[in-house]
């Protein structure tokens, strides 16, 4: 006759068995069985919460660690386990906890470190996360790629765009076909003024992972700031064939087809957004645009006014709204008080530190007939842009000083 431990035994044997063999269901059968005959015994546990995972109930495969750390707290694997487990469920306070208590353990655990690493990102501690990606790449020479790359992502956050470069570039001598590094670096490169190196790294990056949306919205948005509008619209097209309806593949593709002048074009992509997005301002804001470079102004006044009507306090729609009734080429478009209220709308709600915002002040002053006004806000504007768009505000400056309001060119 067999006893209750050996029938533990072999139903733990055949748990097991089924875990490995991805029979989740099964293994969570037995591994239930033998813990009801030996409740005492934490292995019972974790391997059910294995088999949980596998089933993804993320709840229930948090309740076996628990009981498996309740009956051995000085397993440094299994807080391992149930560390990194809270990490994926954001519990970051828990499983930072976890992490301290397997390093008190087994201080020399890379994978360990690198998950109290996320951990402390994740709450804000940038400079204990960078220490602990920092001793997990000393620790793990094989990982050492992934904690960099983790690292400039870091750095990154943090603002210090050229040590974020230096993790990443390192990362990538390390492990050349490491995409995620190369985006890092990417990202990296864009911010310290290098779009050309942006473009390459994030080029590689997508040809490393074929089906990845991240690196071509990259390369989307670095060749749209860099006014290669056929490139911007190309790599958005890739996006778009990944994940149809992405709101910034539309977005970067509009804006990029209205500035090469493929106006329909752009306005499909402004109604793709909008009805995959009615209740977001950016569609509107963004027809809007493109309906006033039509020179059909009505339809420009209809949708910035739905932008504010779903937020009512997004200054470009303000601002947008303030240019068409301060310039448009068409005189019944026109209406400078409204102009003058919106574009000081606008500035009040982005501190009045935009140049572009304050130089549409200056033109719906302009257009009220207030020239002292508008010369004044229209100096402030040139000495804000500091060479952007420097010498349209200037010309601007000599029109309203001239006594002249601006108007924009008819589209045509």
């Amino acid at each position: 006759m067999s006893s209750p431990t050996s029938d533990a035994q072999d139903l733990f044997d055949r748990g097991y068995a089924a875990l490995r063999a991805e029979d989740f269901h099964e293994a969570v059968e037995c591994l239930t069985r033998a813990i009801a005959l030996r409740p005492g015994v934490a292995a019972g546990y974790r391997y059910r919460a294995h088999a949980f995972l596998g089933l993804r109930d993320r709840v229930r495969a948090v309740a076996d660690y628990d009981h498996a750390v309740k009956l051995k707290p000085d397993d440094a694997q299994l807080r391992a386990e149930r560390a990194a487990e809270l990490l994926k469920q954001r519990r970051y306070d828990a499983a930072a906890a976890d992490c301290d208590a397997a390093l008190r353990l087994d201080p020399g655990r890379a994978d360990v470190l690198a998950v109290r690493g996320r951990c402390r990102a994740a709450l804000g501690d940038s400079a204990g996360a960078a220490e602990d990606f920092t001793a997990a790449a000393a620790l793990d020479p094989d990982g050492a790629p992934d904690y960099l790359t983790r690292r400039a992502r870091l750095r990154l956050e943090c603002g210090d765009f050229a040590a974020a470069e230096a993790d990443a570039d390192a990362a990538v001598r390390l492990d050349p076909g490491s995409a995620a590094a190369l985006e890092a670096r990417a990202l990296a490169r864009q911010e310290l003024g290098d779009p050309d190196g942006a473009a390459a790294d994030f080029a590689e990056a997508a040809r490393l992972t074929p089906g990845a949306v991240g690196p071509r919205l990259g390369l989307a948005l670095v060749l749209f700031r860099a006014r290669a509008w056929a490139g911007a619209a190309a790599a958005a097209d890739e996006v778009l064939a990944l994940s149809p309806g992405s709101a910034p593949a539309l977005e970067i593709r509009g804006l990029a087809r209205q500035e090469a002048g493929d106006l329909a074009g752009a306005l499909a992509d402004c109604d793709a957004l909008v009805a995959a997005a009615p209740g977001r301002a950016a569609g509107y804001v963004l027809r809007g645009g493109v309906h006033a470079a039509r020179g059909d102004f009505p339809a420009a006044v209809r949708d910035y006014l739905d932008a504010l009507a779903r937020d009512p306090e997004d200054a470009g729609a303000f601002n947008h709204l303030a240019w068409v009734w301060a310039t448009a080429a068409d005189p019944a478009a026109r209406d400078g008080p409204r102009a003058r209220e919106f574009a000081t709308r606008a500035c009040e709600l982005t501190g009045w530190g935009r140049a572009d915002y304050l130089d549409t002040l200056a033109a719906a002053c302009a257009e009220a007939g207030d020239f002292a006004a508008a010369v004044a806000w229209q100096e402030k504007a040139v000495g804000l842009a500091a060479g952007e768009g420097d010498e349209a505000f200037r010309a601007r400056l000599d029109l309203y000083r001239a006594g002249r309001p601006y108007r924009a060119t008819p589209p045509g």
